[in-house]
């Protein structure tokens, strides 16, 4: 018997993807079904000011209004529902994802569009990415918006792109800050399309000297939209970890010729503080190194979570599911990175899950496999989580993502 996660789809990534955009606000043209649950998880993810809305696209929900198509609409036609939705609206921007029945009925919605009271800008995605992975949906409604909104500009010096940091991440706005302030010590500006900036600071976006990526599946259409107004990427290993995040800096600070030493010492802060408690614990520092580990994470962000855990802490793995859209390269490297200790059998097409004294997984699935006992440490990576109301994040990325899994793993660990 093997482990079978729930994971968000690419439907759901187009969502979040426009709800994270300040200014912007996705609309779904389908049936109420397909609104209910997106509607709360938007609001848990972009923190925004809240205020009922009533009406027969909201129902005091006021977050990813719908359409409510009924069976008459699939016969007749709806683009007047969303005429009369989008009159509602007060955003700059309306993104509208149709959802995969809606796509089907051949409705005119650039006329509806054109025929409605609002006089922002519509986006409208002719492309459903139901049962497709999340980031794939969410990279397509970040690039739209980047090809909707920016136009090319007089190429600076100072401005980067940072792409590929999803709302849908327990944490993102910490990540965001910690790698803005790496890049502000380098004297430059950070822009981070599809992770908390406004629709102004997209369309602004056009002069940027580079992109650099963090979780990169979640931005090859974006930086190709980017390429295609001039602006070239840097496609950057995800920073995990202390060293991983030094490499981050490193590839950037290349990149666009500056000194990346200022966020070197910003970045040794956290890790010569992290060294320091492990020493000074004595023997209890020791407490993980040789304990064993199962991942199941839907991010190439598993592979430099593997180094990290290994070079760092002296982890092996038990079991690392290998996701069915990770190309034969991927699997390769991390294949060869694993024989380095003779562990590339720990290789598998999914959890089944054997017993290891750290789990790192979606939030719902890594807290199940603790209170089922298949570990005694859970670490809650991106995907459907337990913990709604956050009011503090927990990243995995930068040396806060390390400071914040160190904290969680030697907390339980002194429990047992």
């Amino acid at each position: 018997m093997t482990l079978d996660t729930i994971r968000m789809d690419g439907f759901w990534g187009s969502i979040l993807a426009a709800e994270s955009a300040r200014g912007c606000g996705a609309v779904v043209h389908g049936p109420g079904g397909c609104r209910i649950t997106l509607s709360g998880v938007a609001a848990q993810s972009v923190v925004r000011g809240f205020g009922i809305r009533e009406g027969p696209f909201y129902f005091n929900e006021p977050r990813v209004p719908c359409t409510y198509l009924d069976e008459e609409d699939y016969i007749n036609g709806a683009d007047y529902k969303l005429s009369d939705l989008l009159s509602t609206m007060d955003e700059d921007v309306a993104f509208v994802v149709q959802s995969p029945g809606t796509s089907l009925i051949g409705d005119d919605l650039n006329g509806a569009a054109y025929r409605s009271g609002f006089r922002g800008r519509v986006i409208i995605q002719e492309e459903n990415h139901m049962s497709e992975p999340f980031h794939v949906g969410y990279d397509a409604t970040v690039s739209e918006l980047v090809r909707g909104l920016c136009v090319p500009g007089h190429r600076g010096r100072s401005k980067v792109v940072v792409l590929g940091i999803p709302v849908s991440m327990d944490g993102w706005e910490d990540t965001v800050e910690e790698l803005g302030g790496y890049i502000s010590a380098m004297g430059l500006e950070a822009v981070f399309p599809g992770a908390g900036c406004s629709v102004d600071d997209i369309a602004g976006s056009g002069d940027a000297v580079v992109c650099v990526t963090v979780l990169p599946e979640f931005c090859t259409r974006t930086s190709e939209a980017y390429r295609r107004l001039g602006v070239p990427t840097v496609f950057a290993e995800a920073p995990v970890g202390f060293e991983g995040t030094a490499a981050w800096i490193g590839s950037l600070a290349a990149a666009v010729g500056a000194d990346p030493e200022p966020a070197l010492g910003i970045l040794r802060r956290s890790s010569d503080r992290a060294s320091s408690i492990l020493k000074g614990a004595l023997g209890g520092g020791l407490a993980l190194r040789c304990a064993t580990y199962s991942m199941d994470v839907d991010s190439t962000a598993a592979l430099p979570l593997a180094r990290w855990l290994y070079g760092y802490l002296a982890m092996f793995p038990a079991e690392i599911a290998v996701m069915p859209w990770w190309d034969d390269d991927f699997v390769d490297r991390f294949r060869g990175f694993l024989a380095r200790f003779h562990s590339e059998g720990a290789l598998v097409d999914a959890l089944t899950p054997v017993r290891c004294d750290v789990v790192f997984a979606g939030g719902q699935a890594a807290a199940l496999m603790r209170m089922d006992g298949v570990c005694s440490v859970d670490i809650a990576m991106p995907g459907p989580s337990t913990h709604q109301l956050r009011f503090v994040g927990r990243p995995f990325l930068g040396a806060k993502g390390a400071l914040c899994m160190l904290d969680r793993m030697f907390e339980l660990c002194e429990r047992d």
